[in-house]
């Protein structure tokens, strides 16, 4: 058994990724050092995570800011050789690692896959979101030692595996990685969480008139493009239209804003009534309980782990009918309510079906709140807490 792990993080913001990092971590034997290189040690400093009370070493990656958003090209390359010299720097300092821990991609921890052609090291890739069909993923691919994957990226991982080896063998033979990805060292897993770190609903809000229980909508995800943040607030917007009664409900938008050129200026958004902003909220967990309702507006989201930490907490769940996770574990009128996508009609649609039927609300909150209860944490993530010691 190892006594030390390294874990790499160079996305300088936060996500879902991180947070299911975070909670693996948490269950990690007490005897192994966590050691994390991270260019945003802020992102791992979160008072309420699953990791609270797990002592963790943090070294710094040296990393450029005018480089941080490069994705392709010669800056790409550039970035990525800076990160290997400060793993580098970081190894010689540290020593006696063995091990090493991508949790972003083999695009974005490409560096690892730099080191792993110096020094003779093993590295554990987990995959929570599409993949590039690139040479530079498969390459990665290829040098993993495992590779834990959410079964929506499946596809995108055979794509990058093609042209890695389509590029290295100069035909489609496609052996070893390829051949033998479904029993070798690929191994699918669903995310989980902790709930006991879930606060639950709390009872509901009164209007100005102390009789009416208040609805609270609630969108929490980052600003990045695919987020579709825009369709949640023009819904809003014709809601206040249409709605007989806006002291009903109110919302609430939660936003990480990425450092990255992919994502959307709130301020270009016109007001709207009833929508609090917070920009990457400490007290996420007590806006959560303090609404009624979580809505998606993802384009085909890998997981989405909001939802589920939403469901736990006994909202109600509104998502697109977009035949993403979700959509495809999910029922539409039991524990979830679907719309279309990208279809602001329907999404109001949706949501008024919610605010004047509160027993409806209710059912599928509750049926929600169960359905959430079979992703418990230590066993959806059992294999790679198994394989990180060993």
């Amino acid at each position: 058994m190892i006594n030390r792990v390294l874990i790499y993080d160079p996305v300088p913001f936060k996500g879902g990724s991180k947070k299911v990092m975070k909670t693996i971590i948490a269950e990690l034997p007490k005897n192994i050092d966590v050691w994390v290189i991270s260019n945003d040690t802020d992102s791992w400093c979160d008072s309420g995570d699953d990791c609270d009370h797990r002592s963790i070493h943090f070294v710094p990656l040296f990393s450029p800011r005018f480089l941080q958003n490069k994705t392709m090209g010669i800056l790409y390359f550039i970035k990525h050789f800076i990160y290997l010299f400060s793993l580098i720097v970081t190894l010689i300092k540290l020593k006696r690692f063995s091990k090493i821990i991508g949790f972003s991609g083999p695009n974005v921890d490409f560096s690892l896959y730099l080191l792993t052609e110096l020094i003779n090291i093993d590295i554990i890739q987990l995959i929570q979101g599409d993949i590039a069909h690139s040479k530079v993923s498969g390459f990665g691919l290829a040098r993993a030692k495992k590779v834990f994957y959410l079964p929506s990226t499946h596809a995108s991982i055979l794509h990058a595996l093609k042209s890695y080896y389509r590029n290295k063998c100069g035909n489609n033979d496609f052996q070893s990685d390829f051949e033998y990805m479904e029993n070798s060292k690929y191994f699918p897993f669903v995310n989980g969480i902790n709930c006991s770190n879930i606060k639950a609903k709390e009872t509901g809000i009164k209007n100005r008139d102390n009789n009416i229980e208040k609805v609270g909508f609630l969108w929490a995800a980052s600003l990045l493009k695919w987020k579709r943040v825009e369709i949640f607030i023009a819904a809003m917007a014709n809601l206040n239209d249409s709605a007989k009664g806006v002291d009903k409900y109110f919302a609430n938008v939660c936003y990480i804003e990425p450092q990255t050129d992919a994502y959307v200026d709130i301020n270009s958004f016109d007001q709207v009534k009833n929508i609090h902003w917070y920009a990457d909220p400490d007290n996420l967990n007590d806006i959560r309980a303090n609404s009624s309702v979580f809505i998606s507006t993802s384009e085909d989201e890998p997981f989405g782990l909001s939802i589920l930490e939403s469901m736990a907490a006994g909202l109600a769940i509104v998502i697109p009918a977009d035949n993403a996770y979700w959509d495809q574990h999910l029922t539409d009128g039991f524990d979830c309510v679907k719309y279309v996508p990208n279809n602001i009609e329907s999404l109001v649609h949706a949501l008024t079906s919610l605010l004047e039927d509160p027993t409806f609300l209710l059912q599928i909150s509750q049926q929600g709140k169960d359905s959430a209860q079979q992703y418990c944490h230590l066993q959806c993530y059992s294999q790679i807490l198994k394989c990180i010691p060993n």
